[in-house]
């Protein structure tokens, strides 16, 4: 199913911007905002889709490369995994906080 819509010229303008710094076409951009923006808690569907996206673009760098505009959706979906996974790091990172207080403290140590 295809949709149209109409931009504010500020806001379209931004979407140009956006797009041109990650080389992408504007509507490849547009349509990886909308996947991110439906992104609900308790529905990981569209995650997925663009996790699966982002690891077939790195494997493919990998083995044989990517175009220009491949390689600016591969930096674009990294920067939304990276932001993904940021609340699933917290919690690991505050576990082990205790963990490097006391590698500090033991470096400390040895350093008197």
């Amino acid at each position: 199913m295809s949709v149209t819509i109409t931009l504010a010229d500020d806001l379209a303008d931004r979407l140009r911007a956006q797009a041109l710094a990650r080389k992408l076409p504007v509507q490849q951009w547009a349509l990886m905002i909308r996947t991110q923006a439906i992104e609900r808690p308790d529905d990981e569907l569209p995650w997925k889709e663009l996790n699966r996206r982002r690891l077939e673009l790195i494997h493919r760098k990998y083995h044989g490369g990517l175009a220009e505009a491949e390689e600016g959706e591969l930096v674009a979906l990294q920067a939304l995994a990276d932001k993904h996974l940021e609340a699933l790091d917290r919690p690991r990172l505050e576990w082990l906080a205790p963990y490097e207080e006391l590698a500090n403290r033991i470096a400390q140590c040895s350093h008197e």
